[in-house]
């Protein structure tokens, strides 16, 4: 939308700081730190209501194009998938997380073209500054763990990030707008490279540069690198024809050469090795990524339409990981492409697809249609480096979680919004609202006032949620009495449970609470005891709501009917045992690796019923389940004490321990237990250790 007026300072100042803000905040957010994630989502909405509001005041011309329909489209689709979503709760953070890329594009295409020419100028200072920050905290985590001695592994600083590779597309990200940037200002010099004359932007440029390729070259990174290499061609490509161009790349080239040096020097260069074919191939990082794209692809075979929700790999991940993939927390598939698959189906997948061949149009159009596209040089060199750091994260994406990072979705969204500001000049619509019906332009900015308000409301109390029950260390500076606290945190958790019924852990807090006043009075009436036990079944079966997939939930519930049910709860002994291995066996379900259910189901479900051999033989089966070495050593000490105990077959025994002995030599259980075994056979120990 143009405009012949000037844009107010006070409006470039808020379309600056916004959007700025929402992308500072989102740094340390990491999946996990939701008030983070709430004031960056919460800044982006609003940056998107003021850069629209005028837009919906002249009737809402909608820029042409294929881009700015598929966004809305895009954003439309996340929502969507709200709705038929296996974990709700979950989805909807990732709602927010993914889909700002679509509405980091659409809040920008909304600026006016005045709005826009004024706030990228100081919005693409900001990031400039970032770079060097963000440059800052990698180099330091690299010396910091370079002087306490770390191997080539640990040697990898992540930035603000839980992942060095994903803090390595960051700077690919960076690096080929200050590329680009730097060959349009240093093609005006009218000196050579080497003259005496020094121009402080262009060497500023080529400083940043520098400090960047340090920062990326420290992670180690295969994908990163991999990811630059393929995308520097097109840039080789993109940048060329004027005077000089060569010595340019020559100049950054060698940056390259340095950077590349210095930070593989301590690492005794082992990435070169590890990109080598049959490293690859066997490597225990690049098996493990395999046996984990298998898995998602299983998940994608059990849910094959819709997917199983956004953000839900985690959860349901645990229950088809292979038992040989041991190397990976299980968060993430480390492929956006078949996790967007799994979470999504097929049309999930698609619009990634899209997403990417839309780039690969863009830099087709820059590269060998730039004539076409009417465009001055320095637009098209600006939007070219744009395309080209968006790109380079999207093939990125192909073996590591990138979009999942709720800082580089924010930078690819405004980054190709920027691009496609530059390059796309087909103009706008007529005004669209009168053409639907629509005389008075008030009533959508009404609805657009309401759905922010609605948004940032739910995402204040999600982050409410996460302050006051998944990380209350600061409360007990705030409320020091420990019964004000708790009274404070039981009136929190009605109030939440209404407003966000959704959410979890208000839920299971009360339900814990419930519990734990009726075990800790012993004096209490059986009648009150049993509403509270009630009550907390209650709790609990509601937390399921928002993430049904919760294994320490059915734990609770399971372990709540065998403890009360034929006491309290007016249950026969067997049916208040049928609903505790009813439960665990759910909680089982979703997380196979854990002990603690399995034993629980082992003890109830057979070693109660006499059933030794059955109990036995169904621990001995969670062997064969993805265990990591702890779980798996415990449960061969459960398998080997009841084989001792129950069994009467200490010889088995012996043998269970010294097997779990040589993959877990230091676990001290393990030795306990087998001295214990080996002191009771010898003459006289028997009786005193079955008297114990």
């Amino acid at each position: 939308m143009k405009s012949s007026a000037q844009p107010s300072l006070n409006r470039t100042a808020l379309l600056v700081s916004l959007p700025f803000f929402a992308y500072l905040s989102s740094w340390y957010y990491n999946g996990s730190l939701i008030p983070l994630l709430a004031v960056s989502s919460v800044s982006l909405l609003l940056w998107g209501a003021v850069a629209a509001w005028p837009r919906i005041r002249a009737g809402l011309p909608w820029p042409r194009g294929y881009l700015p329909a598929f966004m809305l489209l895009w954003l439309f689709w996340y929502w969507l998938t709200l709705f038929w979503s296996h974990v709700p709760y979950s989805s909807w953070f990732y709602f927010w997380t993914l889909g700002s890329v679509p509405l980091g594009f659409l809040a920008w295409t909304m600026l006016s073209e005045r709005d826009a020419e004024a706030v990228w100028p100081w919005f693409w200072r900001g990031i400039v500054a970032s770079a060097w920050i963000l440059s800052a905290i990698g180099l330091w985590q690299y010396y910091r763990l370079l002087g306490e001695g770390a191997n080539w592994m640990g040697l990898r600083p992540q930035g603000p990030l839980m992942d060095c590779n994903s803090y390595a597309a960051w700077m690919n990200l960076f690096f080929f707008v200050l590329v680009g940037r730097y060959f349009w200002l240093d093609g005006r010099r009218p000196r050579a490279l080497l003259s005496k004359s020094i121009d402080w932007v262009t060497f500023g440029y080529l400083l940043t540069i520098a400090i960047i390729l340090l920062a990326d070259f420290s992670t180690g990174s295969r994908g990163g690198l991999l990811a630059w290499a393929c995308t520097l061609p097109f840039a080789l490509l993109g940048f060329r024809g004027k005077p000089g161009v060569w010595s340019r790349w020559a100049a950054v080239l060698f940056l390259v050469l340095i950077a590349f040096l210095l930070m593989n020097y301590p690492k005794g260069y082992d990435i070169l090795g590890q990109l080598n074919p049959h490293y690859i191939s066997s490597n225990i990082a690049t098996v493990s990524r395999s046996l984990m794209w298998i898995a998602t692809w299983h998940i994608f075979l059990s849910h094959p339409y819709l997917g199983t929700g956004l953000g839900s790999y985690f959860l349901f991940y645990p229950a088809y990981r292979l038992p040989a993939e041991l190397a990976s927390a299980g968060t993430y598939a480390h492929n956006d492409y078949i996790e967007f698959l799994a979470e999504g189906g097929l049309i999930n997948l698609g619009f990634l697809l899209a997403f990417a061949g839309a780039l690969i149009y863009a830099l087709y159009r820059l590269i060998f249609r730039a004539a076409r596209l009417g465009i001055s040089e320095e637009n098209r060199y600006w939007a070219l480096g744009l395309v080209l750091g968006v790109f380079a994260i999207t093939g990125h994406a192909l073996g590591n979680f990138i979009f999942y990072n709720l800082p580089l979705s924010i930078l690819a969204g405004i980054f190709l919004a920027q691009a496609w500001h530059l390059y796309h000049r087909q103009g706008e619509t007529a005004p669209l609202l009168p053409r639907l019906g629509i005389r008075h332009p008030g009533v959508v900015q009404g609805v657009l006032v309401v759905l922010v308000v609605l948004a940032g409301w739910f995402l204040a109390l999600d982050a409410a949620v996460y302050a006051l029950f998944s990380n209350n260390a600061w409360l007990d500076g705030v409320i020091s009495n420990p019964n004000g606290r708790a009274v404070f945190l039981m009136r929190a958790a009605r109030f939440l449970e209404v407003a966000r019924p959704q959410a979890t852990q208000p839920w299971v807090y009360m339900g814990n609470a419930y519990l734990n006043l009726a075990a800790s009075d012993a004096n209490m009436p059986a009648a009150q005891k049993r509403v509270l036990l009630k009550a907390a079944l209650r709790q609990y079966h509601a937390s399921l709501v928002g993430i049904p997939r919760q294994a320490g939930v059915y734990n609770a519930i399971g372990s709540l009917y065998n403890q009360y049910g034929s006491t309290l709860l007016g249950m026969t002994p067997q049916a208040a045992q049928d609903r505790a291995v009813l439960a665990w066996r759910k909680g089982l379900a979703l997380d196979p690796a854990s002990v603690n259910l399995r034993s629980e189901i082992a003890t109830a479900a057979y070693f109660d019923h006499g059933k030794v051999a059955g109990g036995i033989a169904f621990l001995q089966a969670g062997l064969n389940r993805p265990l990591f070495p702890e779980p798996r050593a415990l449960l061969q000490w459960v398998i080997a004490r009841n084989q001792w105990q129950l069994a009467h077959d200490p010889k088995a025994a012996e043998k269970t321990l010294l097997i779990s002995l040589k993959a877990s030599p230091d676990f001290t259980p393990t030795l306990t237990l087998l001295r214990q075994i080996v002191q009771a056979q010898k003459p006289g120990g028997q009786a005193s250790t079955r008297a114990e």
